[in-house]
């Protein structure tokens, strides 16, 4: 599986990663780039860094999946790079930006499983603290693309707003645990679906129209939905993707799954 994180600069994607890692479950899947590196960086971690004409050539040759220019540098996703990670059996991550992440599941997801996550903030100014924590020197150039990235965060399985690591790690390891079982989301919501909201919401999912996220909460046993339990469902009659974002809310138990199969069979056939 490969895991994708996207957000704005200073949200702390690669902070995330690097606690990741450290587990041993997973491996970095590296992106080319043409920045230079930061303190505490090193060729293959986060990056492989390459010169302009480096990165000119592997685009001649064919070897991105794709490839973006983002705050005056660019990024690339390389196959030969993702095919050598993959021959490891673990899981990937990855730090990519947003447009990145709709071309590569445009291209990869077919042939590989990918979880897309957004790590967001509340706001640009805490961006702007974190940038200032970190000595970045482009802070305006990189505070420019906050816009454009929020608008991009329903294009996501999963959004987290990273106030915390340890919070964020831990919700983490929950999104993995439940993405690995195969098992639908439980719901904190009872009572009866409304099979005709369900069909409008799949017939608009597969119109490519973005819903509003399931909000979703993280408990003992696991991901219950708190809200948009009939979108949830029609993403999954409609085999779209629907994004989830994580809030606080109550436990609830695991739902009955053939329950849910056979709704989504039923509805599937309708939408």
């Amino acid at each position: 599986m490969l895991v994708v994180f996207s957000g704005g600069s200073g949200v702390g994607k690669n902070t995330v990663i690097a606690q990741l890692l450290k587990s041993g479950n997973f491996i970095l899947m590296p992106t080319y780039t043409t920045r230079g590196k930061r303190d505490g960086e090193s060729e293959g971690n986060p990056y492989c860094y390459l010169s302009d004409e480096e990165f000119a050539r592997k685009i001649e040759e064919g070897d991105f999946y794709e490839y973006q220019k983002v705050h005056n540098h660019y990024y690339g996703t390389s196959k030969t790079l993702l095919k050598n990670a993959l021959a490891s059996g673990k899981t990937l991550l990855k730090d990519i930006d947003v447009i990145g992440t709709q071309n590569l599941l445009k291209t990869v997801s077919a042939h590989v499983k990918m979880l897309t996550v957004f790590l967001k903030v509340d706001s640009p100014e805490i961006l702007r603290e974190r940038l200032k924590g970190r000595g970045e020197t482009e802070i305006d150039l990189r505070l420019q693309r906050y816009g454009l990235e929020q608008q991009y965060a329903a294009e996501y399985d999963y959004i987290i707003n990273n106030v915390s690591l340890a919070l964020t790690l831990n919700v983490l390891n929950k999104i993995f645990e439940h993405e690995k079982s195969g098992l639908r989301l439980s719901s904190a919501n009872a009572g009866e679906i409304c099979k005709e909201k369900v069909l409008e919401y799949a017939k608009r999912l597969k119109a490519g129209e973005k819903l509003s996220p399931v909000q979703v909460a993280v408990t003992e046993t696991g991901l219950s939905i708190v809200n948009g339990r009939h979108r949830y469902l029609a993403s999954l009659a409609a085999e779209c993707r629907i994004a989830k974002e994580i809030v606080s809310g109550e436990r609830a138990p695991l739902p009955d799954q053939t329950e849910w199969k056979r709704a989504v069979t039923e509805f599937g056939k309708n939408s």
